[in-house]
């Protein structure tokens, strides 16, 4: 789980001046080529993606939500509104104001106040969040933490939790045309759908409120094979409530649960009032429209595209696509995108179909246009994404590389590097995509899988050698060979026979500063790092590990099996640092290496400057655009880098240079008490402080009457929270993790 939040940046010396104080800004400007411009370059990448409509700066315009299952990643995209275009840009500083969610998120407008909500996952059904957004200030209120519905309306009340699975996606549309939101979803016990009819617009609350009742066990009087996802019509409902436990929730026995996955749009195809249904299934490849022959409050399902759109190029992906209705390109028609609804084991760098809608408006004609909508302007890799800085052809800037987990095709993944060439120059940097299969690693048969990689002198020559780390956890050594800058050829798979069980993500660096190239690896689990260090010579290397667990460093998270550690030690002002990449998401920080090397180091900051940019990150720091400053990439497993700039004037330390209020909290994570600290408190006229948990709810709030105070937090339970600072109308916030 995780959340993203302005920060004020913590201070870093990288420059010859000791006073300068390190902050990053998005790097969203910094132009890449594939080959014609990419509009949102860094925007880091989809995989598996659920897709909404909200009108996120307020402007009348709806602009994009994705929701990436891979990661529970969310990105926003602001809508310009050419018309009869897609005219969207990347808008990272939106993403960090929506809530956690997870498996799946679809945004509806349920209260009729035109800003559209959240309705998303949390056992056993689904959870819905109020936009309570006032001007342009983009925010969310928990309203119903579990949605109940009345499962016997025609006799005594059965409240139970309207059950929606963790791998389903729900039809949540006004069914009806009565002016509020209804819901479609699979029956947990087999082939049909149920309609829970929303009744708010028939009670004295209105459209205000969310009271479902169900309407039908078999909504359209059609089933979906146990086996498969062949329809038939004309079938029969199903009668029966479902028991309730003490605390009003479903008793799900375990071998009651026989759906296995299914997602729903509804759409009105024919311009008939009435709507259609859109069918994936886990099983399929494909996707199935059910036609309502009946009307908006009595469904017949009367006809079934089993290939859907048959009449054009139907839906086909390795498995379980999902349509999504939305207008992309502002012709007032719902278009429609597909794309699986799994975590791994599907399209994942041409994973996004967009259908445009040809008919006339209220209806649908759907006309495949790509398969990689948006994927198309950013940089994408398939399932992971580990880049690397690198001047590869010596002309005195940095070039990027970016290895992968692999692109999916045909049950299977390929994996390849890819090179991104500076075709500007240091200080004005721009690149260009050279090959997606540097050194034609793939194209030579390695069958090498996840290659997570290092350049570095291991052959004293005086250029620099490729190891490569693999999915098994072990290395292969790539030397580097007189001629052309790609001329790389393998020397020695299973390098010197080293093996770190799995997932294998070296640093080729000189650890202990004897002049020799020491070797630094993480690994998949249990999240820590191996040094090896070189005991032989520099153009004869013999790599000996010091230890398993160099440093202590272990970077586990809470609710995840595995670390996916991904080390990446660099050096200020003659002083190691060291920031690592996690299964999380989260980059970890720590000191206290040099003259350490056996003991424990210090960890700074689990969340560091809490940058979240998606779930097993990798990064790698250079000096990218000539101001002798570092500068990050940041790769993730939804197959896309983000480029951070660092920048010693970024007052605010905001992540995207806004002018939200900045303040410290620390240490974090806490115990006992946690200190919030505004530099220049004396300047402002009201300072709020508050805290809330994950579900919303607010468990301290007060006024701040001093630059520097410490809040006591010995009654919080342990947990992860929200620390918000209101300043004369500004707002910033960060998470706080805290440990009793």
């Amino acid at each position: 789980m995780r959340k993203r939040y302005p920060f004020l940046a913590a201070c870093l010396v990288l420059s010859l001046s000791a006073s300068a104080q390190l902050g990053f800004v998005r790097g969203d400007s910094i132009p890449v080529y594939s080959p014609s411009q990419l509009n949102f370059p860094w925007a880091g990448g989809l995989n598996f993606c659920q897709f909404s409509e909200i009108d996120l700066d307020q402007d009348g315009l709806l602009d994009l939500f994705v929701f990436d299952r891979t990661g529970n990643r969310i990105t926003t995209y602001i809508n310009t509104g050419t018309p009869n275009q897609i005219s969207y840009k990347h808008a990272p500083e939106y993403q960090r104001l929506f809530p956690d969610l997870h498996d799946w998120a679809v945004l509806r407008d349920y209260n009729c106040d035109g800003k559209a909500d959240i309705f998303t996952y949390q056992s056993p059904g689904f959870r819905v969040f109020e936009n309570t957004s006032t001007g342009s200030n983009l925010q969310f209120t928990l309203r119903y933490n579990i949605v109940l519905s009345d499962y016997n309306p025609q006799g005594n009340p059965n409240m139970v939790n309207l059950y929606v699975s963790p791998v389903d996606i729900p039809a949540i549309r006004d069914i009806d045309n009565d002016g509020d939101l209804d819901v479609l979803t699979f029956s947990i016990l087999g082939s049909f759908i149920e309609y829970h009819e929303n009744t708010a617009m028939q009670s004295p609350f209105g459209c205000d409120t969310l009271m479902f009742e169900l309407g039908s066990y078999c909504w359209g009087n059609f089933s979906e094979n146990a086996l498969n996802n062949s329809i038939a019509l004309n079938q029969s409902c199903r009668m029966a409530s479902p028991e309730a436990t003490d605390d009003g929730q479903i008793n799900h026995q375990p071998d009651q649960l026989l759906h296995a996955g299914s997602c729903l749009e509804c759409i009105d195809i024919d311009r008939d009032d009435d709507k259609e249904v859109v069918i994936g299934d886990i099983s399929a490849t494909n996707s199935v429209m059910v036609r309502n022959g009946g009307t908006p409050q009595s469904a017949l399902g009367d006809s079934v595209d089993a290939n859907y759109p048959s009449y054009d190029s139907s839906v086909a992906m390795a498995i379980f696509p999902c349509a999504f209705q939305v207008d992309v390109n502002n012709d007032n028609k719902k278009d429609l995108v597909f794309s699986p609804n799994v975590t791994t084991a599907a399209e994942n760098y041409k994973s996004v179909w967009l259908y445009n809608n040809t008919g006339l408006t209220d209806s649908v004609v759907a006309d495949f246009a790509q398969n990689n909508f948006l994927q198309d302007h950013m940089i994408e890799v398939g399932e992971g994404a580990y880049p690397v800085w690198y001047d590869y052809d010596a002309d005195g800037d940095q070039d990027l590389f970016i290895g992968n987990y692999g692109y999916y095709n045909s049950g299977q993944y390929h994996s390849k590097i890819a090179l991104y060439k500076n075709t500007g120059s240091a200080a004005n940097p721009s690149f260009l995509l050279q090959t997606t299969d540097f050194a034609f690693i793939f194209g030579s048969g390695s069958g090498i899988q996840n290659l997570a990689f290092s350049f570095g002198d291991l052959d004293g020559d005086g250029d620099k050698d490729l190891l490569i780390g693999d999915y098994n956890g072990k290395l292969h050594f790539y030397q580097k060979l007189p001629g052309n800058p790609d001329n790389f050829v393998i020397a020695q798979p299973n390098y010197q026979g080293i093996d770190v069980g799995s997932f294998a993500a070296p640093q080729i660096i000189d650890v202990d500063r004897d002049g020799l190239l020491d070797l630094l690896i993480g690994r998949q689990s249990p999240g820590r790092l191996s040094y090896y260090r070189n005991t032989g010579t520099a153009s004869n290397p013999v790599f000996t590990q010091m230890s398993s667990f160099f440093g202590g460093v272990e970077v586990n998270a809470p609710f995840y099996s595995t670390g996916h550690s991904a080390p990446f030690l660099y050096d200020v002002g003659g002083s190691y640092k060291l920031l690592v990449g996690s299964e999380s998401g989260w980059i970890w920080h720590f000191d206290n290496i040099d003259g350490n090397l056996a003991g424990n180091f210090n960890l700074i900051d689990s969340t560091y400057m809490d940058i979240w940019e998606g779930a097993r990150t990798h990064l790698s720091g250079a000096d990218v655009n000539g101001d002798a400053i570092m500068d990050l990439a940041i790769g993730n497993y939804s197959g896309g880098v983000a480029l951070y700039l660092g920048d010693n004037n970024v007052s605010t330390g905001s992540l995207y240079g806004n002018d939200d209020a900045a303040f410290e909290l620390y240490p974090n994570p806490a115990s006992g008490s946690v200190t919030v600290n505004v530099p220049e408190f004396s300047v402002y006229v009201d300072v709020r402080f508050g805290i809330t948990n994950l579900l919303g709810q607010q468990v301290m709030n007060q006024t701040l009457s001093m630059q520097r105070t410490a809040i006591n937090i010995s009654a919080l339970p342990k947990g992860v929270y929200i620390c918000t600072l209101e300043i004369d109308g500004k707002r910033a916030q960060r998470k706080l993790i805290v440990q009793q």
